[in-house]
């Protein structure tokens, strides 16, 4: 038998039923959801210890009012997922899962599996990008025929990936979400072909997969397959040496330390150096991209105060500030976050720096940090143009520089700092300021 055949789904019409206490511990559960708090390391009565019923139950209970949404919870053994729906009162919460569907893996059925989704993802013209809630988040295409799908997609975007696609040929009795978790075919308007289209798990949300019917049908030879993490695992790191030896040799003669050079020579170095370090960042980029979408990225959540984070940031780029007389100003409640120290600092020098690149010289960008419920709310406000409603949205898209040239960047920043928040239980996003300018606002999960 092989991985995929091992694979056993369980689905059920009638809902399960869960409770929890005032400190948020699952005190009673239906079996599959039972099964789950125990798989995920809990114990009844115990902390909930699926994250995203946890955050689910947390909310409700902290807003004082009735929540549902589609919720996914994963093991390493398998997922239950349905539409979750949560009811506070005095003594807690009253949890209740419909449209439930159960997958289990058993033991040494991963390989095949993860054979079949790397062959997926290698023949892939068209990928959908989806947050834990299965709602569009970016879209990837290079094909002519999916160019009507971007359009939708990225029209679409937060809404729910079924908006995209016109099912009505298919099962009526069977949602398309289970449907699309073994692979279905589709029509999709200005294609003339049919496609397949997998839903698949990853770390961080889902993946969309869009694929020609008729290809990778035929059994594929596994060590042609990619490795996972190729860039970040093995390219990148055997860069970094070589790149590192030509910078320092560009930074001496650049700051003549080898004795008297021409200036135009000195500028030759002082290219140089710019263009190692660009080099250098594209290749980090690029490998925090490929991990975001295998689905490997590292997060340890901690206790961060985001305000000492914001000062270190603000100290790293003041020589880029102070080159474009650009003036800081922020403002902090003391708020702290559960959240990665590292990726918090990465995002914040993303969205600060671009604050300082793309707003007017002699500006301001201003730094507001603050709790707000559950979450801790972090605001960088730049002085800036404008950007439209659509700008807002493709800023985020992997690759998407706005028609911007000639500054270094590659396009994957905002792509990756959206990533890394909604891994931490975050979100990120763009707006208008209030008083003009250009608004980026992180937001964490709060302690």
């Amino acid at each position: 038998m092989s991985g995929a055949e091992a694979i056993t789904e369980t689905a059920a019409v009638e809902p399960l039923v869960a409770r929890s206490d005032a400190a948020d511990r699952l005190v009673s559960a239906d079996g599959p959801l039972a099964e789950m708090q125990i798989a995920c390391g809990g114990e009844i009565p115990g902390l909930i210890a699926a994250p995203g019923l946890l955050e689910l139950v947390r909310k409700s209970r902290g807003f004082g009012m009735k929540l549902g949404r589609p919720l996914v919870m994963r093991h390493s053994e398998g997922s239950l997922e349905g539409w979750a729906e949560v009811e506070p009162d005095g003594d807690g919460c009253a949890i209740r899962l419909s449209d439930w569907h159960q997958t289990t893996h058993p033991a040494g059925s991963g390989n095949g599996e993860a054979t079949r989704l790397a062959v997926e993802n290698l023949l892939a013209e068209g990928v959908v990008w989806l947050d834990e809630g299965q709602h569009v988040v970016a879209v990837e295409s290079q094909v002519a025929d999916l160019a009507p799908l971007v359009g939708k997609a990225r029209s679409l975007r937060g809404q729910h990936w079924t908006s995209l696609f016109d099912f009505s040929g298919h099962d009526a009795g069977t949602p398309p979400i289970w449907q699309a978790r073994s692979g279905m075919t589709v029509r999709i308007d200005g294609s003339a072909r049919e496609w397949h289209l997998l839903l698949a798990s990853a770390n961080v949300g889902f993946q969309l997969l869009l694929r020609p019917v008729g290809e990778g049908e035929k059994p594929v030879d596994q060590t042609d397959l990619l490795p996972p993490n190729l860039l970040g695992d093995e390219l990148a790191p055997a860069m970094r040496n070589p790149i590192a030896r030509i910078i320092r040799q560009a930074e001496a003669i650049r700051d003549r330390l080898a004795g008297p050079l021409p200036a135009e020579y000195r500028e030759y170095a002082h290219d140089m150096v710019n263009a190692g370090r660009h080099l250098g960042e594209l290749a980090d980029d690029l490998g925090d991209a490929e991990a975001i979408e295998h689905g490997t990225i590292a997060i340890q959540a901690e206790p961060v105060m985001v305000s000492e984070v914001a000062d270190i940031v603000r100290r790293l780029l003041q020589v880029r500030a102070d080159a474009r007389s650009v003036r800081f100003e922020v403002s902090s409640d003391g708020a702290v976050a559960m959240a990665d120290r590292k990726r918090v600092t990465q995002i914040l020098l993303n969205i600060i720096g671009n604050a300082i690149s793309y707003g007017p010289e002699g500006g301001k960008v201003a730094v507001d940090i603050a709790r707000d419920g559950l979450n801790v709310v972090v605001s960088v406000t730049d002085e800036g143009e404008s950007l439209s409603a659509e700008e807002f949205i493709r800023m985020f898209d992997k690759f998407e520089r706005l028609g911007r040239s000639g500054d270094g960047g590659s396009g994957l920043g905002l792509y990756i700092a959206l990533m890394l928040a909604r891994a931490m239980g975050g979100d990120l996003e763009g707006s208008a300021g209030e008083g003009g300018g250009n608004r980026c606002t992180l937001t964490l999960p709060a302690v």
